[in-house]
């Protein structure tokens, strides 16, 4: 695939930074390795194989790495053994169920479709990530009862994060956190030197990492 096609591609899927929630999560909900080995969460041989074609189809192989080339199935595993909560986790394995049924509306599994078909259940997952989160954040609002008007800064508890959004945001976590995403997606300067507050660009210039 042409870089410039795979670029279009994931800013179309994509659309933004990670989420707040998500980088949360990743962040400051690390569990204690007794913890996570308490949890009992991992996924099975079908499970791993959807998730690596749902994170490659999200970051591509072009000239560089792709997701899956990057570890980037795996790393999401971990992460969502360490960092997440339970209930998280089963909502995370229920929207890979949900999304291999979209697939079959297309013609079968996720992993046989022509690579066109599998970016329509991605959009269409996608959809559902945006109207699960309206649905979601009116679940948790607190309404005073004297006022009729939200208590901002009450809620009754942290939302789901939708699948798509979650299996999204780590597919980009991990692809930039690994070394292939950070030395070869990226202009890599492993030791900096002086700096020059103006450079030469080419139009097809990676940002540096």
């Amino acid at each position: 695939m042409k870089r410039r096609l795979a670029l279009q591609r994931v800013a179309l899927l994509v659309g933004g930074a990670i989420t707040a929630p998500s980088l949360a999560a990743i962040l400051n909900s690390c569990k204690s390795p007794s913890d996570s080995a308490a949890s009992g969460f991992t996924l099975d041989a079908d499970q791993r194989s959807l998730l690596a074609e749902i994170a490659e189809i999200i970051i591509p192989k072009t000239d560089t790495p792709g997701a899956k080339e990057a570890g980037v199935p795996e790393v999401i595993e971990i992460l969502l053994k360490d960092c997440y909560t339970e209930e998280q986790q089963k909502h995370f394995t229920a929207g890979l169920t949900d999304l291999e049924a979209e697939a079959k509306k297309l013609g079968g599994s996720f992993v046989s479709l022509q690579e066109s078909d599998k970016l329509k259940v991605l959009y269409t997952m996608r959809d559902k990530a945006a109207a699960e989160k309206e649905a979601e954040a009116e679940k948790v609002k607190i309404i005073d009862s004297e006022t009729g008007k939200e208590k901002e800064e009450l809620t009754k508890k942290e939302p789901l994060i939708p699948f798509y959004t979650l299996v999204r945001d780590l597919t980009i976590f991990g692809y930039y956190s690994s070394e292939p995403g950070i030395t070869q997606e990226f202009e890599y300067t492993p030791v900096p030197g002086r700096f020059d507050p103006c450079i030469k660009v080419t139009p097809d210039q990676r940002a540096y990492s």
